[in-house]
């Protein structure tokens, strides 16, 4: 059996690192509706609702770029370690120019490094949770820049000139390799995500579909009692949202929903509930977010709605989590002051027992609708599959609603 070369461990370890990549590519466009091979690789190397945690930050992705959608921070990497492999290969097929290529690598894989750095830091400082896929991928920058350097250390020339001297030697192969690997990250991972969920291509077909499935969907109970209505209360179609306010998903969500509240008045409510991914408050989850932050925001919406003011303290909580303002007892007072709240009532009812009691409610509806994730909707008493819907076919299903009214 003939033995691998140096070059060709390397590449298959980026090889590797570009796969790892292409599943959080995968699970970003999923969020909690994720499942297979990368669902199950970040709960087997991750903390229970780390990947998702990650995922959802504001800082997991490029959203709303013209044409192109979201593009989140994994595609780099998978485009990065797609382009390394590459160079890898080709410092085996072109002896003559082997160290070129590998001085490229070292070199490009040291800014990686200091990028990883960068993310790490994020990861530990700014979203409080590490996902072990992109951990794993860290780890592998980090291999390849040591195994890199013991094969260019004897390199007599090590200059940054004769290692981009490779981009003039390849022309545009260089950069067609970077483009290649930038669509077919982009393209791959929304397409194995399911169509329900922001991200996906729809077609009439797809919508078709998933109406049927919605109609063949099962009838469930949901008890509505304390919960917070925008909309008109008599209206025909009912949408209930479990959410949590740290939930980037659940922030998209909240801007459909607001533009169908617009569009269809009274003919439309939503009902939301609160389903907490902070095991401060809520007994279904594992991990508890710092400062009981998901628990304080949830509170503070309660308070809201006792007050009335529930829709400019629900849109505000979204606003400060767009803008990484951490939820915190001092955050929602600030918020409830600038919305004009009683204050003293608003913080005698943070503290509350009715707050807990209401919240702990909520959270046991979610048991028996069998919620696991956020954002869930169930519409007229039927689940659509969680994730930030497809805002085409919400507005599909609300117009076959509405002619059976």
């Amino acid at each position: 059996m003939k033995k691998l070369s140096p070059s060709s461990i390397l590449a298959v370890i980026s090889g590797v690192a570009a796969f790892i990549s292409f599943l959080l590519i995968r699970k970003y466009f999923g969020g909690e509706t994720a499942d297979g091979l990368a669902q199950s690789l970040c709960d087997a190397v991750s903390e229970s609702g780390s990947c998702s945690k990650v995922s959802e930050s504001s800082i997991s992705a490029i959203r709303n770029v013209p044409w192109l959608g979201d593009l989140p921070i994994a595609l780099f990497g998978f485009s990065f370690y797609g382009f390394v492999t590459y160079l890898f290969v080709r410092s085996e097929k072109s002896p003559e120019n082997k160290e070129g290529y590998l001085l490229l690598s070292f070199y490009i894989l040291l800014v990686a490094l200091v990028v990883d750095l960068g993310l790490f830091s994020a990861s530990v400082f700014y979203i409080d949770a590490i996902c072990g896929l992109c951990a794993v991928t860290w780890i592998s920058t980090l291999i390849l820049v040591a195994g890199t350097f013991f094969q260019i250390k004897d390199y007599k020339d090590k200059s940054l000139k004769k290692a981009f001297g490779i981009f003039q030697l390849e022309g545009l192969n260089t950069y067609i390799v970077v483009l290649l690997f930038l669509a077919a990250g982009q393209i791959g991972g929304k397409s194995f995500h399911d169509s329900l969920v922001e991200g996906e291509h729809t077609g009439v077909a797809q919508i078709q579909k998933q109406l049927a499935d919605y109609e063949k969907a099962q009838l469930v109970s949901i008890d509505l009692q304390g919960s917070s209505i925008q909309g008109d209360p008599n209206a025909p179609i009912t949408i209930v949202k479990f959410a949590d306010f740290n939930c980037g998903h659940c922030m998209d969500t909240s801007h459909i929903l607001k533009r169908v509240l617009r569009d269809y008045p009274g003919l439309v409510k939503i009902v939301y509930k609160n389903f907490p991914l902070d095991a401060n408050c809520n007994r279904l989850v594992q991990s508890p977010r710092p400062d009981a932050s998901s628990c304080v925001a949830a509170s503070a919406a309660i308070c809201a709605d006792k007050q009335n003011k529930f829709p400019a303290v629900y849109e505000g909580l979204y606003r400060n989590t767009e803008n990484r303002i951490a939820h915190s007892p001092a955050s929602v007072l600030s918020l409830a002051q600038q919305e004009g709240l009683d204050m003293n009532q608003f913080r005698a009812c943070l503290s509350s027992p009715a707050v807990r009691n209401q919240i702990n409610k909520e959270v046991d509806d979610a048991e028996k609708v069998e919620i696991h994730s956020t954002p869930s909707l169930f519409i007229n008493n039927k689940p659509i599959q969680s994730g930030t819907p497809k805002e085409a076919f919400l507005r599909a299903l609300i117009e076959s609603l509405i002619k059976k009214v």
